[in-house]
């Protein structure tokens, strides 16, 4: 063996070109000596070796090259180790190789991989590159950084440790291995070469391996970065199987990373935040997804094996996210350290909400996961699900918040665009694309937590406080919107009169709005089933314990049960409605008649003893507000007239036919002498005819008339209002002519009414 260059290298013949063979001629002659062949390294090797530990330095040419074909040697020899073992047959040979070149891996310093290992050093670069790329877009603070800096100066101080990680993939890419089953025991698997290097840098982050030297402290940053660095390999090679839906070896390897990963992960001696993020993002397959959607669109037959490659991508890469989803249930389930489980509760619950990006199938089977398996596992569980259900709703609120002037700004534009909107329109719509959009992000985090609700009532407090703060107006709409799920979801776990009065004992009176609606969801808006009693007096009960400072009831809470009321009280409560203001007026009776709608037009008789009519048709309320002895109950009369004009203007609700009903049944009982006219009749009647030109042949031939039959002229208020009504219509040029109404009046009154009103 040489040191010259033109000698070759001294380490030859598999290293033994670097040993010396030495025979003991005087041994040779004593007999049973074990002594008589001795073997010793090459004097120069040693030399020169001994030169560069006492110089500290490589200085000459023969330690250049000693330098060099020592990193070569090293190289090539950890090669055939790795390759060798991965070869053998028994599992504890396997074993025993990939101990000693985890071992090897993290002594051999600054040695790069051989040419046997490209394919693994290629993919490790890619995945430490997108590691570094990835902390520095999240680097907010210098932990990022540090992270960053950690995972580069591993990949360049232990050139084969990365290599370590990887070669599982790779391996399997090449050879077509396929995985493991997900059921098998643990107990039953061998630690793969990547566990093994894992578990030898954590000996070195606790300081316990032999392989770090005593002088060195102890990096606890060490196991952390290369777990993440190993996550990230696994990430890296899955994002290029997406990539390459046609690559059969890119599909091999990306199966068998994620079908051993949560295998993988389980024997692992410590999990944390960051690594477990990563696995998450496993779970981002929108890319492929959108493609396989793309692809479902066109139908041509040049497309169809495209297509049909790209939904088998996408399956695929639905069972890996699944895989990784595993990764996070095992880690909650399994893991002694509260930091790992909730971290992984925080990723599965991040994922669940849209936080962490997921396809929707993914989010779904994310939203099963929280609330099947791991809410119902433990109450420590179950304490670190609502806690990160919690902190995801405080980041909505956040959003919320940053973004309301931007929101603001952009409905304002919107409503100037389009003067033509309705003003009956759904006041929870968006009503800017900027609104819409951000309402669809927090839907997802909203209904979570609302799923969460269902489990402990206690918590919708939390729900209606984020809601109501300043400036959260979209987290508010976008929680009234997703009511009627957590309101039908409670009654039927609870029922709705416990869970009323248990929410009404915890929110306070900046949440009113927030309770009101989820009253007005606990009542089911089907026509079959109208509000139990039970629930009726719990609205009763809670108006009555949030009483205003005035003493006044707030009628708002009664609202969502009018309709299982009976006919009698809500003609009572009538004058409560009609003093408060139009909003709370216009509900009441919207839920008065919303179970009687096929019979707006009806004014029911009375049953009798023993029977009541239930809620009120639109007709009946007419009547009985026109009824309504407004001085008896303390109403000022301006705000009284003021309510049937609210009504008239709600033409979409009380309609000319409505109104028809209404005034035909009131000039009936008029007629009959059962009453008397209301006071604001003819003022209702004058107010019809500006409105419905429909109805003016109607008033002119059929209720001008008998209101002259029943002697209206009787009534001075009321026959002022007659003749005012019959000098509108009187010559009208549509038509239609009040003149035969005048004519059917006795002759003293039509000479009254034509000293007002002579004939143009």
């Amino acid at each position: 063996a040489s040191l010259a260059a033109e000698k070759g290298k001294w380490y030859t013949r598999d290293g033994g070109g670097a040993w010396t063979l030495e025979v003991d001629d005087d041994a040779m002659m004593i007999e049973g000596s074990k002594e008589v062949l001795r073997f010793a390294l090459d004097p120069k090797a040693v030399e020169v070796a001994e030169s560069i530990v006492s110089k500290g330095e490589v200085d000459t040419d023969e330690a250049k090259r000693y330098d060099g074909q020592r990193a070569e040697a090293a190289s090539e020899a950890f090669g055939r180790l790795v390759l060798r073992s991965s070869a053998a047959r028994s599992k504890r040979l396997v074993d025993m190789g990939n101990q000693v070149a985890a071992r090897l891996a993290w002594t051999l310093r600054n040695v790069q991989p051989s040419a046997d290992l490209e394919a693994a050093k290629n993919l490790a670069a890619d995945s430490i590159e997108s590691l570094k790329k990835k902390c520095a877009e999240d680097s907010s603070d210098e932990q990022e950084a540090k992270e960053a800096s950690g995972i580069d100066n591993i990949s360049k101080e232990y050139p084969l440790v990365p290599c370590c990680l990887t070669l599982n993939m790779t391996a399997a890419a090449q050879t077509g291995e396929e995985p493991t089953s997900a059921l098998t025991s643990l107990s039953g698997v061998a630690p793969s070469l990547a566990n093994r290097t894992l578990s030898e840098a954590y000996m070195q982050s606790c300081g316990g391996s032999d392989a770090a030297s005593a002088a060195e402290p102890a990096t606890p940053d060490l196991y952390e970065s290369t777990l993440d660095m190993y996550l990230s390999s696994v990430v890296s090679t899955c994002g290029a199987a997406n990539n390459a839906p046609n690559d059969a070896q890119q599909k091999r390897a990306a199966t068998v990373a994620a079908a051993s990963l949560p295998q993988q992960l389980a024997m692992l001696p410590a999990l944390g935040p960051s690594s477990l993020e990563i696995t998450s993002s496993l779970c981002d397959i929108a890319e492929i997804t959108k493609k396989a959607a793309e692809a479902a669109k066109k139908s041509s037959d040049k497309t169809l094996a495209a297509s049909a490659s790209i939904h088998a991508a996408k399956a695929a890469a639905e069972k890996r996210a699944t895989q990784a989803l595993f990764a996070l249930r095992d880690a909650a389930y399994q893991r002694s350290s509260s930091q790992s489980r909730r971290s992984a509760v925080d990723c599965a619950v991040g994922i669940a909400s849209g936080r962490l990006p997921a396809s929707p199938a993914v989010e779904g089977n994310a939203l099963k996961l929280v609330m099947n398996v791991l809410y119902v596992k433990s109450a420590d569980i179950a304490d670190c699900v609502v806690a990160a259900a919690t902190e995801e709703l405080e980041r909505t609120a956040k959003y919320a918040r940053d973004n309301y002037d931007r929101i603001q700004k952009a409905n304002e534009e919107a409503k100037q665009e389009d003067d033509t909107a309705d003003a009956h329109t759904n006041p929870f719509k968006p009503c800017s694309d900027e609104e819409k959009e951000a309402m669809d992000k927090m839907r997802k985090p909203v209904v979570l937590f609302m799923a969460l609700c269902v489990r402990r009532p206690d918590i919708i407090k939390a729900l209606f406080e984020k809601g109501s703060k300043e400036k959260a107006d979209a987290l508010a709409k976008t929680i009234t919107v997703n009511m009627s799920k957590l309101s039908k979801a409670a009654v039927t776990k609870h029922g709705a009169a416990k869970v009323a009065l248990q929410v009404a004992d915890m929110v306070d009176e900046s949440e009113t709005e927030l309770f009101l609606s989820f009253l007005d969801n606990l009542v089911q808006k089907s026509n079959k089933t109208p509000p139990k009693q039970d629930l009726i007096d719990a609205c009763h009960t809670i108006q009555e314990k949030r009483v205003g400072e005035d003493g006044k009831k707030d009628m708002r809470y009664i609202i969502p049960v009018l309709s299982g009321m009976t006919r009698d009280e809500l003609n009572t409560k009538m004058p409560d409605f009609v003093a408060a203001d139009d909003d709370i007026f216009k509900k009441a009776q919207r839920r008065m008649s919303e179970r009687l709608m096929k019979h707006a037009l009806v004014f029911r008789d009375d049953p009798g003893k023993g029977e009541s009519l239930y809620g009120m048709t639109l007709c009946e309320q007419l009547v009985f507000l026109h009824q309504l002895d407004f001085a008896a109950v303390g109403l000022p009369q301006k705000r009284y007239l003021k309510s049937i004009e609210t009504c008239l203007e709600e033409d979409k609700m009380f309609s000319d036919r409505v109104l028809m009903a209404a005034l035909d049944h009131i000039s009936g009982t008029f007629l009959t002498n059962q009453t008397k006219l209301p006071l604001a009749y003819m003022r209702t009647i004058i107010l019809t005819c500006s409105k419905h030109e429909s109805l003016h042949s109607w008033i002119c031939h059929v209720l001008l008339p008998r209101l002259v039959e029943g002697k209206i002229y009787e009534d001075k208020r009321q026959w002022e209002g007659w003749m005012r009504c019959a000098r509108m219509l009187e010559n009208t040029g549509e038509g239609v002519s009040s003149l035969s109404a005048i004519d059917s009046l006795p002759e003293e009154q039509k000479m009254i009414y034509r000293s007002k009103n002579p004939p143009k």
